[in-house]
This record gives structure tokens, sequence and C-alpha cells, in this order.
């Protein structure tokens, strides 16, 4: 399950990106959008495997454009040169019917220059065996419970107009929880640009420690303002809201952004706050599913005011914007925020007493329109006296204005900044991933 014993992406589906330049005809333009991974993952229970293999897929979402009508379908490919060309020429054939019944789509955006393009970002990866060894060597005797994911992951879009655009890359993440008694657990994800086994053997280590805070009585608070501590998963989630329409021109202009306030001027984050869709950092390709190029670095929040909206081609062409190469979704893939001046090692003493949050159970708008936030805690939310933790705490709800706790609230950001990989499989792994800081703030507004 070595990354070194998996063949070269590209090259597996080199006849089936040319099939569809060639199954062109006159009046048509036809693309190919593909995503492929060979995906190691390895699933632990009680600190022991109980699981390994290997997903090895590919598909490709075919378009066939004509007379302004288009009509797209996902088809699954063998990698096996011959079968992969005659299902793709009779996949087109089967659109060339849907197209002749299809309405002419008023903003159908296709970039209509074609560039090539290759990127191979290098990446060192373990076998099963190591991510075993390193892993249940860690948890000792906890009841560590997750999944390692791992491998060659891929994307390319090529078309008859002259597109061939490659992004492959091999990221991976081991996303786990240590449980104490009952639901009580500790939560953590570690991912990086390569295999760290030190920082997966740092991490569960931590985990341990936490976790043996939970074994204390539980405290209950009551409803009410608590200094808080967010870790930089807590506050990757909280920023990840924002990517509910929050920068995407289409819901801004049609009045569905919960960043309303901040485009215009109305609210301004502290100037601490700076967020940028940093495609270079993480890795994430640098074109999109209509052939469009994509900025390396695009600022979204820029000292705590409102900088740029992430729009799509087809969003330029509906409200006459200039686009920035977004996806059809235009959310961030790589949302970084810049961290501060706080010493992670003294974010705690800095609290003093208060709530140190791990990570939400989940989140959801109480209020849009004002960009106010609900959400509960579950995971190893404990209760710090003094700069020190000294009991966990009851599931607790919170209702706060994102505007309150990233403006005034703000008293500092960890210089430290980590990565926090999109760990969703459920069709194909993500180039995606996260940076934020931990953030400390003078008050959470926890409602019961």
């Amino acid at each position: 399950m070595s990354a070194v014993a998996h063949p070269d992406l590209r090259e597996r589906f080199t006849a089936a990106m040319h099939a569809v330049d060639e199954c062109a005809r006159p009046g048509e333009v036809t693309t190919g959008w593909l995503r492929a991974e060979v995906s190691d993952f390895v699933r632990f229970n009680h600190g022991q495997v109980r699981q390994a293999g290997t997903v090895d897929k590919a598909a490709i979402e075919l378009r066939l454009i004509r007379d302004a009508r288009q009509a797209s379908l996902l088809l699954t490919l063998s990698g096996i040169a011959a079968d992969d060309v005659a299902r793709i020429a009779a996949a087109f054939a089967q659109l060339r019917l849907l197209v002749g019944q299809s309405e002419p789509d008023p903003y159908l955006a296709l970039s209509d220059r074609p560039t090539q393009a290759r990127t191979v970002l290098p990446g060192d990866l373990p076998d099963a065996r190591e991510v075993g060894d390193t892993v249940c060597s860690a948890a000792g005797d906890a009841d560590l419970v997750g999944f390692y994911a791992g491998g060659p992951l891929a994307c390319g879009f090529f078309s008859s107009l002259g597109h061939d655009l490659w992004h492959e890359s091999r990221p991976w993440f081991f996303d786990y929880c240590v449980y104490t008694a009952g639901d009580k657990a500790v939560k953590a994800t570690v991912a990086d640009a390569g295999w760290q086994p030190a920082r997966v053997g740092a991490s569960v280590a931590r985990a341990r420690r936490e976790a043996a805070i939970l074994h204390r009585p539980l405290k209950v608070l009551a409803p009410g303002a608590y200094r808080a501590y967010l870790s930089p998963a807590a506050l990757a989630e909280i920023a990840g809201m924002m990517n509910w329409g929050g920068f995407s021109a289409s819901a801004q202009m049609s009045g569905h952004s919960p960043l309303a306030r901040l485009k215009s001027g109305q609210e301004r984050f502290s100037p601490m706050v700076s967020l940028t869709d940093d495609l270079a950092a993480v890795g994430v390709p640098r074109f999109q599913s209509d052939g469009f190029e994509r900025p390396e670095r695009l600022d979204l929040v820029r000292d705590g005011g409102f900088a740029n909206a992430l729009v799509s081609p087809r969003s330029a062409r509906e409200f006459a914007l200039a686009d920035t190469g977004a996806t059809v979704h235009e959310t961030a893939e790589a949302l970084c925020m810049a961290g501060g001046d706080l010493d992670e090692q003294q974010a705690l003493q800095r609290l003093g007493t208060g709530v140190s949050v791990s990570n939400f159970w989940y989140l959801n708008w109480s209020d849009r329109s004002a960009a106010r936030l609900t959400g509960m805690t579950r995971f190893a939310t404990l209760w710090v006296e003094d700069g020190e933790p000294v009991a966990p705490l009851a599931v607790m709800r919170f209702d706060d204005s994102l505007f309150r706790m990233l403006g005034g609230a703000l008293e500092g950001l960890t210089r430290s900044v980590e990565r926090i990989p999109d760990t969703q499989t459920y069709e194909n792994r993500s180039f995606g991933s996260a940076m934020a800081p931990g953030a400390l703030l003078s008050a959470l507004d926890f409602t019961l």
C-alpha cells in the first residue's frame, strides 16, 4: 500500500482524455472533468487495527455543448483504455439526444482560452503497516477509534477546444477520538504535506492527557457569557460557516449572504482577522470544471474588512461581474485564517478562568442575515481555572454573533496555525483543507 507502488494516474486515463476530444463533431464542444484516487484506508478501534484496504476509483463528467445548449453525464472509468474509449463514445451519443431536447443556457460559461498545465505535488506516504505501528504504539491501552486515509488524488479537465489541465497530489489525514467512559471523548485530526509520524504520536499523546481529565466529575455551568478559548479546529468550524454563502457572489447579489453587513461596511471583524482562499498553501487545483484558471491566493477578508467575493463564471455572466474563477458552488476550498501573536502554550494562562472548546458537535445559523450562530459543544470541552483545566463540562449550546465573536470579543489569535483537512469520503476524498489558529475570546454566550 505504499504510494511508490501506485502508477501515475494520468497515464492510466490518457486514452480517456483523448477520447473526449475525438468525440467532438463540427459545431460541438466536448469536455471531460475527471476525478481519480487510489486511497489507502486503515481503521482503528480500541487502539488496534481493525480493517485496512485500498479504494481505487475514477469518474469522469462528460459534457456536450452545442448552440448554447448543454448536457452532462457522469461515467465511472475502469482504467482499461479500450473499454473506457468505447463507453465514452457511447455516452456522447446519448448526450447528443439530450442536447437536442434542451433549452439554451443563458449563463453558459466555458473557458474559450485553451490552456495546458500539469501539477504533481510531492508527498511521502507510509504503507499500512507503518500507519498501524505508529498509531497503535501511541494509543497504548487507550480506547482510540478513528481512521487514516491517504494516497494519490487527482483531477483533470480537458476539452475539444484544447484544454489539458491536470493536478495530482498525495494528501493524508488521521481522524480519531480517544474515548473514556460512555460518550466522553477527545477528538482530533492530524494532516500535513507529508507523512509525519512524530506529529501523529504527539497528537495522540495530547489527546490521552486531555482524556484523563474527562474522568473527573462534570461541571455544569449556568447560562451566560464566559471567557473562552477556541482550538484551531473549533475556530475553523466557526470560520467555515462563512462558506455557507458568505463569500458567494450569487448569494450576495440575491440577498442570502450571512456576510452582507460585512460587505456593505455596516459591520467589521477585528483588524486581527484576515481570511484567504489560499490554493497554493493547501495544494488545491488551480482550475475548475469549466476550464477556468483560479488565482493562487484570493483575499476574502483583509484586516477585518471585506476584500473579495468568490465569483464563478456563471455568476459573472448573470450579474455582470468580474469572475475570480470560483467553482459553481462559490465556496473557498482552502479557507486560511492568518495567525496572531498569542503563544499557544500560554493560551490557557491568558484565558485564566473560562471555557476551553476543542470542537463543536454542530453549527447552524440562528439568524442568517445577522450572521448569528448557534451550536453545541460535545468533545472535551473543559472548565479552566487559573490557566489549568480542572473539569469536563456538560454539553452546552451557544448562540452568538459572528461579528461579536470575531470582532470586539476577540482578544488574540495564536501564532501557530493548524491544517484542518476536509475528511469527508462519501463520494471521493477531497483536496480541500482549512488553516486556522486558536482564538481567545473575552466572552462566548452560552444559552443552556
